[in-house]
């Protein structure tokens, strides 16, 4: 019973203080490894292809040292979503995909079971990602309380996903709210604040996991580079630390004909050793 009240307590104390100043839910003491759709699939992603993925990277088809190993098995053991799982248009009171109590509506053609995809997840011993604040039909119209509540009792209670991309483009931008309404459904979860570089942490307040630093990756390399430069200033000033990495978005290795068209041609060789060699070195979520 005591450790069952433990999150609320913190919860509630994180609430009355104003904002939560560090995720301290002992999730990404290391960076994350995984892999989320947005640069393979970009909008064309569903609930089938999702599971599919799900299915390779725990699949043993290569050898390391002579001994068949998986993704998961060399700890790449996320998977998660991206853009394009709402309802576009669906939303009620000038809402675009949140309906009048504030629940998130799925686009149920692609995405017909959330709790399936997640416990097929939890089988292969994988960890799901959701995504929030979405860019594809964004929520422009003020948030309401309930949205953020409704979303995060749906992640985290009802589909039981084991972590959340916060995306910068709605208006559901409030990561403290977020931290607080997610530690308080006593599910911690891995927080990435995708705003681009513009919500930062302090030396003090991080209410996230990881955070990016940068605008959209592409698959060419000069845009490799570009991101990768935005994460110096962390390193100088200590900002990049063990739960509050710095992460200059997803990688593009093996990504070609992306959602970005032309500018998502693809790495060489060389160009995909460099740009995952410079995202270890930095300490960059994988």
């Amino acid at each position: 019973m005591a450790a069952s009240r433990a999150p609320r307590a913190l919860a509630l104390g994180m609430w009355l203080l104003g904002s939560v100043r560090c995720l301290e839910n002992g999730l990404a003491r290391t960076p994350p490894m995984g892999w989320r759709s947005w640069n393979l699939f970009g909008e064309h992603i569903s609930q089938r292809s999702m599971e599919r993925i799900m299915d390779g990277m725990v699949a043993r088809r290569r050898q390391v040292g002579g001994v068949p190993t998986s993704l998961c098995d060399l700890g790449y053991c996320d998977v998660g979503l991206d853009d394009n799982w709402q309802r576009c248009g669906a939303g009620a009171d000038g809402y675009v995909y949140h309906s009048s109590d504030g629940s998130p509506i799925v686009n149920r053609t692609t995405f017909p079971d959330f709790a399936a995809m997640t416990a097929h997840a939890h089988r292969l011993g994988l960890r799901a990602g959701w995504y929030a604040n979405n860019c594809i039909c964004a929520e422009k119209k003020k948030a309401t309380y309930q949205m953020y509540e409704q979303d995060v009792h749906f992640m985290t209670t009802v589909w039981n996903f084991d972590s959340v991309k916060l995306d910068g483009c709605g208006t559901m931008k409030d990561l403290d709210l977020w931290a607080r309404l997610i530690a308080d459904s006593g599910r911690p979860m891995v927080i990435e604040n995708c705003h681009w570089g513009l919500t930062l942490p302090t030396k003090d307040w991080c209410p996230w996991s990881f955070f990016r630093t940068s605008g959209d990756i592409r698959a060419i390399y000069g845009s490799v580079v570009s991101n990768l430069q935005t994460t110096v200033q962390f390193a100088r000033q200590g900002l990049s630390r063990p739960g509050c990495w710095a992460y200059p978005d997803m990688l593009e290795v093996g990504c070609e004909h992306g959602p970005g068209g032309s500018m998502d041609r693809g790495l060489s060789l060389d160009e995909a050793y460099s740009h995952f060699g410079a995202w270890c070195i930095t300490s960059s979520p994988l």
